[in-house]
């Protein structure tokens, strides 16, 4: 979250009570909303026995609440709603409440019985379901709750998610005039970090938009830095807001220019570093360069061009995230950079037009791929080759060919 700012101080906390209350009429379903921590922001709706039950006792709030928070950042991740098996059985909709790239909460809803066996209960506490939290005395009440299809379901979503769509166009200009206020924010600890990143982006706002770094990368990273302040009180902010400047530092240097691959190599595991700690273990990778490329110049930012495409386009749309491989060797008298990944592929019909690197407005997510050949295409002539391998579900690798001279 940035900014400081919660849920209820965007959107009125009435109006979130009445939307909530409504759906729950309209739909017979039950309704909660959550903060981004996964905590309810008012009286849940509509709550099935089986799940009063289930709150009853400590370790079922627990259970419940880990399992929404859990829901609500993947949610927040696809940008889309997320329908998901609750540890009990139940299955659950998450539809994310983002305003200005940042996740502030979710609508929760559901407690339905649907028999659909691709969806399975949340991995991080599936162990509550192990231990028996629900008991023999619960399935009788658990049998009441409504039986719904599956595709009913989903339209609900869509409907939730266009209220929350609403609602968010309706909070952007609110959120932006309580974003430049940051005196008001209360916390001595979140307030230090506000006005550091304040200062980073005011020393380098022009050196942003003449750099070749993603916006979105920018945004996204300031984001994370935020909700690093709040929930960990700190501790990581400054390694993540050091990288940054690191990241920003070299594109705006080095923009138009050769550098070393060793140099390359170093910025790119910049990029990395910050990504592992936004994503954690979702995010691995490993790097095996030949030794005696590290001199070679080659143009800047092609590595963390084709990486960043891998994270982006590659592994966060996985739900466990994956694997980047990065080899540089040898070949005659080229040198040969693959950048590998076993995320979750390019649709077939768009692989082509990559392939063919055919640029289309439409494809913008993999513009990154665009931008490297285009680059690379003007340096090096007809001799350069990039080929792009890719299944869905298995992964990508690009490889680079790229003339050496000595």
């Amino acid at each position: 979250m940035d900014g400081g700012f919660k849920l209820k101080e965007v959107i009125d906390a009435k109006l979130l009570k009445d939307i909530q209350d409504n759906m729950a009429k309209i739909t017979n379903l039950a309704y909660n909303i959550i903060d981004f921590t996964g905590n309810p922001i008012n009286k849940y709706c509509n709550f099935s026995t089986f799940c009063n039950k289930m709150r009853s006792t400590p370790e079922g709030v627990k259970m419940c609440y880990s399992a929404n928070a859990h829901a609500g950042l993947e949610a927040a991740i696809r940008k889309e709603p997320y329908i998901f098996r609750c540890p009990a059985g139940l299955v659950d909709v998450a539809v994310p409440i983002i305003i200005n790239e940042n996740y502030l909460g979710a609508i929760l809803f559901g407690q339905v019985r649907i028999n659909d066996s691709k969806l399975l209960p949340i991995k991080q506490i599936e162990d509550c379901v192990n231990r028996r939290v629900i008991s023999d005395n619960l399935k009788k009440c658990y049998g009441e709750n409504i039986q719904m299809e599956y595709d009913k379901l989903v339209s609900i979503a869509k409907l939730v998610q266009l209220v929350v769509n609403q609602l968010v166009e309706k909070s952007q200009l609110a959120l932006i005039k309580e974003e430049l206020n940051f005196t008001n924010v209360k916390l001595a600890k979140e307030k230090e970090e506000r006005l550091k990143l304040e200062e980073i982006l005011k020393n380098y706002k022009i050196k942003i938009i003449q750099s070749n770094v993603n916006p979105n990368l920018l945004l996204n990273t300031l984001n994370s830095i935020s909700r690093l302040a709040i929930i960990e009180n700190a501790n990581r902010t400054e390694e993540i807001t050091y990288l940054l400047a690191n990241l920003i530092r070299y594109a705006s240097k080095n923009s138009g220019e050769k550098v070393t691959i060793q140099e390359e190599l170093e910025n790119m595991c910049i990029y990395l570093k910050i990504q592992t700690i936004i994503f954690g273990k979702r995010i691995r990778y490993k790097i095996d360069i030949d030794e005696n490329m590290n001199t070679i110049k080659i143009p800047s930012m092609i590595l963390q061009r084709l990486v960043e495409n891998a994270v982006l386009n590659g592994l966060c749309p996985k739900k466990n995230g994956g694997m980047i491989y990065i080899k540089g060797y040898f070949l005659k008298n080229n040198i040969i950079i693959e950048i590998k990944d076993n995320g979750v592929g390019i649709p077939e019909n768009k692989l082509y037009m990559l392939s063919n690197l055919k640029s289309n407005a439409d494809e913008c997510r993999w513009i990154q791929i665009y931008n490297v050949n285009e680059i690379m295409y003007s340096y090096y002539g007809d001799e350069y080759k990039m080929d792009i391998k890719s299944k869905v579900n298995r992964g990508t690798l690009i490889k680079l060919k790229i003339p050496f001279v000595e």
